[in-house]
């Protein structure tokens, strides 16, 4: 390992509940639901819940967009 690799960040590939909720703006409650109806997928390691990056990233892209309002 060179010394420039040290102390360099590592990209995540996933994140907690806590961490996926607080990324897109929403409850954890929320994503438990999301999880629960099988709309995003989640892994278990343990106790941990664990949420790709990826996969968050699809299931919020899925999401309606909100329509614009009339004046």
């Amino acid at each position: 390992m060179s010394a420039k690799n040290v102390g360099a960040p590592v990209e995540r590939i996933s994140l907690s509940v806590p961490e996926a909720a607080k990324a897109v703006g929403m409850s954890r409650r929320y994503l438990d639901y999301a999880i629960d109806r099988g709309d995003l997928v989640a892994r278990k390691a343990g106790r941990k819940v664990l949420i790709g990056v990826d996969d968050l990233r699809e299931w919020f892209e899925a999401l309606p967009a909100r329509e614009e309002r009339s004046a």
